[in-house]
């Protein structure tokens, strides 16, 4: 059996025609994604420089493990943060590995940043 991926997509045998979004197309539809759900979210730097409050998508990683230290075992949970790039007409999000903000009662730091066309995602985690 052979599947046709052109005609699956609606671009009948011919993949390179496909269209493809700009980042600005991109970024609109990452943007709508995060209205779904948004979050304001003030940044702190490593620096210790607060931002402006920033309109970001949070969502929880379901996954928690346990953060052991000389103080102890504490859960360590996870979150993605989903930011814009590239957008028309809004700021792009200002988020970086080291970062700090605070959701819930438990203060998040960014360990690793995604780029990707149009968006920008955070992988933090808090302990405790």
């Amino acid at each position: 059996m052979t599947i046709n991926f052109g005609s699956w997509l609606g671009a009948e045998g011919d993949l390179a025609a496909l269209p493809t979004a700009t980042e600005a197309e991109r970024a609109a539809l990452a943007y709508a994604r995060i209205l779904d759900k948004p979050t304001s979210v003030t940044f702190k730097t490593p620096a210790g420089a607060t931002l402006a409050a920033q309109t970001v998508r949070l969502e929880s990683d379901s996954r928690a493990t346990l953060a052991e230290s000389e103080a102890g075992a504490a859960p360590r949970r996870k979150l993605i943060v989903f930011g814009v790039s590239g957008h028309d007409t809004v700021a792009d999000t200002n988020m970086a590995e080291g970062y700090r903000f605070v959701s819930g009662n438990d203060e998040y730091v960014v360990r690793d940043i995604i780029e990707t066309l149009g968006e920008i995602q955070g992988v933090a985690e808090a302990n405790g």
